[in-house]
C-alpha cells in the first residue's frame, strides 16, 4: 500500500503540489503530530496558515493505526486530525488561538497487522476507503523473477552469463524464503512496533542488484 500511494504521489506535478510524509508509530500524540503538521506552514493573513505560494499540500499518513488507545476508546493523533477534517482548523496551543489550515488533504495507510484494526467511524467517514491484499507467493515470484531475469540479460549493460542467468528463479526463491521465515518469526507488538516485514523490505534485497 505504502509502495503504491508513495508512486502516486511522487508523480505529481512539483509546481502544484508539495507532499509530506507523517509515518505514525504507538506513542504518536496529537501534540506530536500537530508539531509535524504545522512544519510544512506559512502564515497567509489573519489566523490563516497553508503551504508556500498557491501549492496545495498532501500529508500522506502511514500505519494510521498504529497510536495507542486511551482507555476511554480514543487516540489522541486521530482527534487533532478529525478536528480538521470536520472544521478546517486546530488551535495554537500556546496562545489558545485558532488557526485556520488552507489547501491541505490526507491521503493514509493503515497496517494490516499491527496496531489497531479499526478506527473511530468519525474519522473514516472522511476517506475513501479501499482494501489492498498482499501477494500469494506465486504473484511475488513472478514479479520478481521478472525483474531479476530482465536485469541479469539487460541490453543496457553487458549481459550477465547463461550461467548466472540460470540462478534467477533460485534467487527469487531463496529471498521470498528468508522473508516468509523472519516475519514469522519476528510478529511485532506494541512495543517492537518496528518488526512489520513487508514488500518494501524484499524489494531491497534486490534493488542492492539492479
Amino acid at each position: 500500500k505504502t509502495v503504491i500511494v508513495n508512486d502516486k504521489l511522487e508523480s505529481l506535478n512539483n509546481e502544484l503540489w508539495t507532499v509530506v510524509n507523517v509515518p505514525f508509530n504507538y506513542y504518536t500524540s496529537s501534540e506530536m503530530l500537530q508539531s509535524i503538521l504545522e512544519k510544512p506552514l506559512e502564515r497567509k493573513a489573519g489566523r490563516n496558515y497553508g503551504p508556500p505560494g498557491n501549492k496545495r499540500l498532501v500529508y500522506f499518513i502511514d500505519d494510521m493505526n498504529m497510536p495507542e488507545m486511551d482507555k476511554y476508546y480514543t487516540v489522541q493523533a486521530h482527534t487533532i486530525l478529525r478536528q480538521y477534517l470536520d472544521y478546517k482548523h486546530w488551535y495554537d496551543r500556546q496562545k489558545l488561538t485558532l488557526r485556520d489550515i488552507h489547501n491541505c488533504q490526507y491521503v493514509a495507510c493503515m497496517n494490516p497487522t499491527a496496531g489497531n484494526f479499526t478506527i473511530d467511524s468519525r474519522i473514516q467517514r472522511h476517506f475513501a476507503v479501499f482494501a489492498v491484499s498482499f501477494p500469494g507467493q506465486d504473484s511475488l515470484r513472478t514479479i520478481y523473477n521478472s525483474i531479476l531475469s530482465q536485469h541479469l540479460a539487460a541490453p543496457h549493460h553487458t549481459p550477465f552469463t547463461q550461467a548466472v542467468q540460470r540462478y534467477a528463479s533460485q534467487i527469487v526463491d531463496g529471498a521470498l524464503a528468508v522473508h516468509q521465515r523472519i516475519a514469522a518469526a519476528f510478529l511485532p507488538t506494541a512495543i517492537k512496533f518496528h518488526y512489520v516485514f513487508n514488500l518494501r523490505d524484499l524489494s531491497n534485497i534486490f534493488q542492492v542488484t539492479l
